[in-house]
């Protein structure tokens, strides 16, 4: 059963033909429908639920009516319809209202409710016309823009525009809706076809659902518009690198990397793009300055160590690898690569071959896990269970031809 809004009984009382919700917004439509130019005006409770927690129901159901009062008094100098959308906010239907009295409408609230008690309230604004909006999209734009208005604090007036797009897209992605991210950030260029933000938000969207091509483009409109745009160009370079173009990619990280010399997200990029080009000391070079000002996530410690590795630099891989694994335990590359050190270190046997058994728990079909496993059972001389790993690690693909005859030999001479 739905729960009653907070102060509807009194609110019912005290306005007893007030429409709200779903009913209300239908008035909304239909009105709209014969008008040429109107605007919205939505009203919400800043911190509701905050006072509803700390002062309780009847405290918040007071304000709830002291500000219908206030609307409603407002009504009477001016034509509008107003109603009770959801719990925390009211709309004001103007019509023929331009932005700018809807944003006077908006302030004269806010006073007003100012001069009787501590609460206050934002507003989001939106009105019609404005391309490239349909009509039944007003209100929902309006609440749009009073999201927009929680960036700026509380008590605030924000009319709706691109960057009330932007959040809403920013939204949707974080919720995992990509493709309703990209309709709004397109909608966003609509409004405002210039802004980096946007172009770059939506490049991004697109690199997710893997149309790169697309990405690219977006990027590229970015930085025309803004050459100094670290992100755009960062993730430009992003874009090539999935492609496949190391060069593209290493060009753009550079310079991002010259426009922002401190972001550790473009040193760790450099440096493994330049690792995948067969280039580890200048890998080196970015990542070791990556990892003194990143947030220290696994991957780049992992990238480092696979460096170090390469240069038959054991130590300085194993701590690598240990602050990778540290931050991601399960990770298989990792465990095969650590355990694998600590077997050519000659140190921690036990240990190197729990985390290579566990690698290919997680990776079955990886031959070169099956090959470490296999050497460092042979290094601890159990060699039933390494002749198994390597015989498993051949016929996967890996040449473990000499290690198996090495073991045969062994255990030929023990009989």
């Amino acid at each position: 059963m739905k729960q009653p809004l907070v102060g509807a009984n009194a609110l019912k009382e005290a306005f007893p033909l007030m429409d709200e919700g779903e009913e209300f917004q239908g008035i909304i439509e239909s009105t709209a429908a014969k008008l040429d130019r109107f605007a919205v005006v939505v009203v919400g409770v800043d911190d509701f639920d905050k006072s509803l927690k700390h002062l309780g129901e009847d405290i918040t159901s007071a304000v709830v009516v002291r500000l219908a009062r206030i609307i409603e008094g407002l009504s009477k100098t001016r034509p509008m319809k107003w109603g009770r959308l959801d719990q925390e906010r009211f709309v004001c239907f103007c019509p023929d209202t331009a932005e700018e009295a809807a944003v006077e409408l908006a302030n004269e609230i806010q006073q007003r409710l100012a001069l009787v008690g501590e609460e206050s309230v934002s507003v989001g604004v939106a009105v019609y016309p404005f391309w490239p909006f349909e009509k039944n999209t007003i209100l929902n734009n309006a609440q749009k823009a009073l999201d927009h208005a929680a960036f700026f604090g509380p008590n605030t007036v924000t009319p709706f525009d691109a960057v009330s797009l932007n959040i809403s897209a920013d939204k949707l992605y974080q919720y995992g809706e990509i493709d309703g991210a990209v309709e709004e950030f397109k909608r966003a260029l609509a409004v405002d076809s210039e802004n980096v933000n946007v172009h770059n938000s939506l490049g991004v969207c697109y690199g997710v659902q893997g149309n790169l091509a697309e990405a690219i483009d977006a990027f590229e409109t970015a930085i025309r518009l803004d050459p100094k745009d670290v992100m755009a160009t960062y993730n430009l370079g992003l874009a090539h690198f999935k492609q496949g173009d190391r060069e593209r990619a290493l060009d753009q990280f550079l310079k991002a990397h010259d426009l922002d010399g401190g972001n550790p997200d473009v040193a760790c990029q450099t440096g493994r793009c330049y690792k995948e080009m067969g280039r580890t000391d200048a890998a080196l070079e970015y990542l070791e300055k990556a990892v003194q000002n990143t947030h220290k996530g696994a991957d780049i410690f992992r990238i480092l160590g696979e460096c170090y590795l390469e240069k038959e630099m054991l130590r300085e891989a194993a701590k690598a690898y240990e602050k990778a694994i540290r931050r991601k335990p399960n990770d298989a590359r990792t465990l095969s690569a650590l355990g694998h050190i600590y077997g050519a270190l000659g140190e921690n046997l036990e240990i190197a071959i729990v985390m290579c058994r566990e690698s290919t728990k997680i990776d079955p079909d990886n031959r070169l896990y099956a090959y470490r496993l296999g050497k460092v059972y042979l290094q601890s001389k159990d060699y039933e269970n390494a002749s198994k790993q390597l015989k498993t690690a051949a016929k996967l693909g890996e040449d473990c031809t000499d290690l198996i005859h090495e073991i045969a030999n062994r255990e030929s001479k023990n009989e």
